[in-house]
C-alpha cells in the first residue's frame, strides 16, 4: 500500500502528491466525482466511512521507506479529510507525520469546525482550503447547510475557519469548483482579502445555465484587478478561449 501517490488527469491542477484518508465521504454533494472515479455506489460510498486500514502506519512507513520530504502534499481528493460527524483523528496523525518528515500540506475542505483544531499543526509553508461554490446570499448564516452539499459543514463555518487561518499566517485558497452560484462565486472574489489563492472551475457532467465564457471571464478580469493569485481549471479556460482562433 502506498497512501502518498502523485495525481492525474484533472486531480493533477490541484497537487504534484495526494493522500486520501477515508474510504468515503458522508457530504452526498450531488455533484460529487469520486463514486465513479473509484467505481463504487453512491449510497455505500456516502454511508461507508472510514479510515482506510492502516492509513497511519503505512504513510510512516511509505515516507521513511522512499525518503519523502520537502513535498507539498494534498489532503484528499476522493475523500474530506474532516468527515462531519466522524473522528478526525486519523487526519491529524498523518499531518503530524507528514510535518515531522519536513513535507507540508494542502488540505481542502467542507468542515471549517473541525478543520480548525488542527491548525496547530500548521505553519505558513501549509496551505489550508475550502470549498465553496456559491450559496445565494446565504453565506453568513451559521445554519445554513446547502442542499447540493446536505451533510457537508457550513459555508459560514468554512469561511470562518479560512479567516482565521489566514490570521494566524498559514496560507488560504478558495477552490471555487463546480460554481453553481456565479453571482455569489464573484460577489466573494470581490470581498475576500483573506485568500491567498483561488482555483475556478466549472460543473461538469451536470445541466446548467451558466455562461461559462461569460463567467470565466468576469472571475478572470475581478481577480486580475485584485491582484490576486489564481487558476483556471482547464476545462473553464476551455469555454472563455473556444470562440478565439
Amino acid at each position: 500500500m502506498k497512501p502518498i501517490y502523485v495525481p492525474k488527469g484533472k486531480a493533477k491542477e490541484y497537487g504534484d502528491y495526494a493522500i486520501n484518508i477515508y474510504t468515503g465521504c458522508p457530504h452526498e454533494c450531488y455533484y460529487c466525482f469520486a463514486p465513479n472515479v473509484l467505481h463504487r455506489e453512491k449510497e455505500k460510498f456516502h454511508s461507508c466511512v472510514v479510515p482506510r486500514e492502516n492509513i497511519v502506519e503505512e504513510t510512516r512507513k511509505q515516507i521513511e521507506r522512499e525518503d519523502i520530504t520537502g513535498k507539498l502534499i494534498h489532503l484528499c481528493f476522493t475523500c474530506d479529510p474532516y468527515p462531519m460527524g466522524y473522528d478526525s483523528t486519523p487526519t491529524r496523525d498523518i499531518i503530524k507525520i507528514l510535518k515531522d518528515s519536513g513535507n507540508h500540506v494542502q488540505i481542502l475542505t467542507k468542515n471549517g469546525a473541525d478543520a480548525a483544531r488542527d491548525f496547530d499543526l500548521l505553519d505558513s509553508r501549509d496551505w489550508f482550503g475550502i470549498t465553496y461554490t456559491g450559496y445565494s446570499g446565504h453565506t453568513f448564516d451559521r445554519n445554513y447547510i446547502p442542499q447540493e452539499e446536505p451533510h457537508s459543514g457550513s459555508p459560514h463555518d468554512r469561511l470562518l475557519a479560512l479567516a482565521t487561518a489566514h490570521q494566524i499566517g498559514i496560507k488560504t485558497w478558495v477552490s471555487a469548483e463546480p460554481v453553481l452560484n456565479d453571482a455569489d462565486v464573484l460577489d466573494f472574489i470581490d470581498s475576500a482579502d483573506y485568500v491567498d489563492l483561488w482555483k475556478i472551475g466549472k460543473l461538469n457532467y451536470h445541466p446548467s445555465t451558466i455562461d461559462w465564457k461569460r463567467f470565466g471571464e468576469a472571475a478572470e478580469s475581478l481577480l486580475q484587478s485584485k491582484r490576486r493569485s489564481y487558476y483556471i481549471k482547464e476545462s473553464l479556460r476551455a469555454e472563455m478561449t473556444e470562440d478565439k482562433p
